[in-house]
C-alpha cells in the first residue's frame, strides 16, 4: 500500500500552487492600463465594491496605515480614477469615491478576472468545478481562522 504522508502533499501542493499562481499574477496588472499598481487595483476593487468609503475603512480593509492609503488615494486622484468628498454632516470625514473613468476601469479589470477564472474552470468539468469552489471554500474559513488567531496574537 503506498502511503501518502502530509509532507509529500505539502510538497506537491507547494509546486502546483507555484504553477497557478503564475496564471493567476495576469489578474494582478490590468491589462489595458499596466501602469496601475497591484495595490491600486485592489483600491479601486475595493472602493468599487463599496461604492463609497470613508478613509479609515479604506486603510483597514487594505490593512495599510491612513497615511499609506492617502498615497495610494493622491495617485488614483492623479489618474482621475477616485474622487474625494467632505461629509457634509461631519467635514473631518472624507468619502472615496470612484470617478466615471474609475468606474469602467473597474469593471473592465473585474471582467478582465473572470475572462482568465472562466479559462481555468473550462478545463474542468462542472462536478470539479463544485468541488474545486467548495475546497477553496473551506480553505478559505481555514484561512480566515488562522489569521484572527495571529492577529489576537498581537
Amino acid at each position: 500500500m503506498n502511503r501518502i504522508t502530509t509532507q509529500e502533499n505539502t510538497d506537491r501542493f507547494f509546486q502546483t500552487w507555484n504553477k497557478i499562481t503564475k496564471v493567476f499574477a495576469s489578474m494582478e496588472y490590468y491589462r489595458e492600463d499596466p501602469s496601475l499598481t497591484k495595490i491600486e487595483l485592489l483600491t479601486l476593487t475595493i472602493v468599487s465594491n463599496q461604492k463609497e468609503l470613508i478613509m479609515s475603512q479604506l486603510a483597514g480593509n487594505l490593512v495599510v496605515s491612513m497615511s499609506t492609503a492617502t498615497g495610494i488615494i493622491d495617485k488614483l486622484l492623479e489618474k482621475r480614477l477616485v474622487k474625494r468628498e467632505r461629509d457634509h454632516g461631519d467635514r473631518r470625514i472624507v468619502k472615496v469615491k470612484l470617478t466615471a473613468k474609475g468606474e469602467k476601469t473597474a469593471k473592465s479589470f473585474q471582467k478582465q478576472k473572470k475572462q482568465i477564472i472562466g479559462q481555468v474552470l473550462d478545463s474542468l468539468s462542472l462536478e470539479e468545478q463544485e468541488n474545486l469552489i467548495s475546497i477553496l471554500e473551506k480553505i478559505s474559513i481555514e484561512i480566515n481562522g488562522v489569521e484572527k488567531n495571529e492577529e489576537s496574537k498581537h
